[in-house]
């Protein structure tokens, strides 16, 4: 019996979905070795190796085995795939019976499609349909990809944001821009260590970013922080405000609108009704941030739609495609 699966390998997380039972998986890609990685001794992976970030002897190696949407570390990543893959399929013996629907970046090179494919085969799929994450993420909110008229969607990943224009199960126009989640922790981190001379980590001004992060000028929302005084060299707590994560993450955000208008430009006439009508559809874990919509609604003066599911859209798409053979079909063909 042949086992289905939809995986997508995201920057900040990976994640698995198998028909019946939904999202079996949905971790951070990230994955610790005892010593050297080139020996393979796997430590942890998917939230135990993060939660060893900044606490790690020297004897563990942590890897990120993803930068900016794509495979970085082909190693480190079929390890981590694998010990997920066993997770999740355990007892089973999946190797010669998977059949996997991947989400992959947009764009790809032939040789950043052949990590890919040697990733998937080196964990035993042996059959790996690659598809868009733009277009996993458009099937998983029930946008009409197949239908005779023009979606506008935007991807805003860990490592980097998709932008397409998707129509007849294909790609009308589409581009990526190298802004994501982390990039936008790391100014974070910046914008506090220049304000403040406090020193913060990625990981925290994550989840600062998470609990008050907005941008509505107006949001007087505070948090105190932990983290340390430089110019003390000691640790202590300070209130960051909402307007502090507001300055530090609007330049990244105004970039995505101009990516955004860039590919409304570049669509032939007969497109714009469309778009005029139904707007923008926002997925990705960074479009959660309150006040999105309402920049870019303002700024490209469409409606903006942020869907509730917005982190594991392309996962659910993937999943609804080992459902509809017509449609998976249709896409594969357009490829």
């Amino acid at each position: 019996m042949t086992e289905e699966l939809a995986i997508v390998i995201g920057t900040s997380n990976t994640g698995i979905y198998m028909p019946g039972n939904g999202i079996v998986l949905y971790e951070p890609t990230k994955i610790a070795y005892n010593g050297d990685p080139k020996l393979g001794k796997v430590r942890a992976v998917g939230h135990e190796a993060a939660a060893m970030t900044g606490k790690a002897p020297e004897s563990t190696v942590l890897s990120f085995p993803v930068s900016d949407g794509f495979i970085t570390d082909p190693d480190s990543c079929r390890d981590m795939l694998y010990e997920f893959l066993c997770r999740v399929l355990r007892p089973r013996l999946f190797a010669p019976k998977l059949r996997v629907i991947a989400g992959v970046p947009t764009g790809m090179t032939i040789e950043e499609h052949r990590i890919y494919d040697d990733v998937f085969a080196k964990v035993g799929i042996r059959d790996a349909m690659t598809i868009e994450n733009i277009m996993l993420s458009a099937v998983g909110i029930d946008l009409p990809v197949h239908a005779h008229k023009v979606s506008l969607i935007a991807n805003i990943g860990g490592g980097i944001t998709e932008v397409a224009a998707l129509s007849l199960g294909g790609i009308v126009k589409a581009c990526g821009i190298n802004i994501g989640g982390g990039m936008i922790d790391r100014a974070l981190c910046d914008y506090i260590l220049g304000k403040y001379n406090f020193k913060i980590g990625p990981i925290t001004a994550s989840h600062v970013k998470e609990e008050i992060g907005s941008l509505y000028s107006n949001d007087l929302t505070t948090m105190p922080v932990t983290g340390t005084d430089v110019s003390r060299r000691a640790p202590t707590v300070i209130n960051i405000k909402a307007t502090d994560v507001m300055d530090s993450v609007m330049p990244y955000y105004l970039r995505i609108a101009d990516a955004v208008e860039s590919i409304i430009k570049s669509l032939p006439p007969e497109s714009s009704s469309d778009i005029t009508v139904d707007g923008l559809y926002l997925t990705g874990g960074g479009s959660k941030i309150p006040g999105l919509d309402k920049l870019l609604s303002d700024r490209l003066h469409i409606p903006v739609t942020v869907h509730p599911d917005a982190e594991y859209a392309a996962l659910l798409g993937g999943g609804k495609l080992l459902s509809n053979a017509v449609l998976l079909n249709e896409i594969l063909s357009r490829k």
